[in-house]
């Protein structure tokens, strides 16, 4: 869908000259150009080394506040935790894994009982069924 709206231009088109973009380009540089007054920069020094001196640097918006410092330690001394149990459980893991490998899993291997003395009917009943 087209819609037919004027668009917004900074350099008024004169038409299809080709310079267009050299008008922008001037235009561009002299709104952005840096002040020519010697004293403008001697000025920003000034306030620059001012507010350092302040200490205002602290309350500047990369500084991290109190309040944020205190919870990321609290998050990152979890993370820790989960992480440290995380590896010793994985360890943990491997040690079984490696003597189950080199042993045997505990609870396949034959297994001796006791068995008391049967009478000899339970005998019978366990012949006839195969036991």
């Amino acid at each position: 869908m087209i819609y037919d709206r004027p668009s917004l231009r900074l350099v008024p088109d004169d038409g299809d000259d080709g310079d267009g973009d050299a008008t922008l380009t001037n235009t561009l540089r002299a709104l952005y150009a840096a002040p020519e007054s010697a004293g403008y920069w001697s000025a920003l020094e000034r306030r620059i080394m001012d507010r350092i001196a302040r200490g205002e640097t602290l309350d500047a918006w990369w500084s991290v506040p109190t309040q944020w410092a205190r919870l990321g330690l609290m998050a990152a001394g979890f993370a820790l935790i989960v992480a440290a149990s995380l590896f010793l459980r994985s360890h943990a893991e491997q040690r079984q894994m490696a003597y189950d490998s080199v042993l045997g899993p505990a609870n396949g291997g034959p297994t001796l009982a006791i068995r008391d003395a049967q009478t000899e009917r339970q005998a019978t009943i366990n012949y006839i069924n195969g036991r």
